[in-house]
């Protein structure tokens, strides 16, 4: 009988974690572009702390103002705002990739300076997929 119990409990602790997550995953929206992802996945981890602070916070002890409220504000923020210093860098380094360009012979620079640096930059804003991107 009680290993009937145990396995109830452990099939209701699982279902309090998968039916969440699965809720989760299908408002999902994929990052767009590729150097962006990083971010996504510690949006998403945010996302689940949050889940299982809801579930679990008062049983381990925390205050009532940490719950998932407050993990998906964080993690929208890493997903968003933080997310644009990638934006910001290709655009320095696209920046600083144009100036070279007149100005790297000038300077004693290698003339495929210029080049690399603008692939850098396109590799920065490699799209995720396609219709992020349109």
């Amino acid at each position: 009988m009680k290993k009937l119990i145990s396995i109830g409990v452990a099939l209701a602790l699982l279902a309090m974690v998968v039916v969440p997550v699965a809720a989760a995953a299908d408002s999902y929206v994929p990052p767009t572009t590729y150097a962006t992802i990083p971010f996504a996945l510690v949006q998403s981890g945010f996302h689940l702390i949050g889940i299982i602070l809801t579930s679990a916070g008062s049983a381990l002890g925390l205050p009532s103002w940490i719950n998932a409220d407050l993990m998906d504000s964080i993690g929208g923020w890493a997903g968003g705002p933080l997310s644009w210093t990638v934006d910001m860098l290709a655009w320095g380094v696209d920046l600083v990739g144009s100036i070279l360009t007149p100005l790297a012979t000038t300077l004693g620079l290698p003339d495929w300076l210029p080049g690399v640096l603008s692939s850098i930059s396109d590799g920065l804003r490699e799209c995720y997929n396609a219709t992020a991107c349109a």
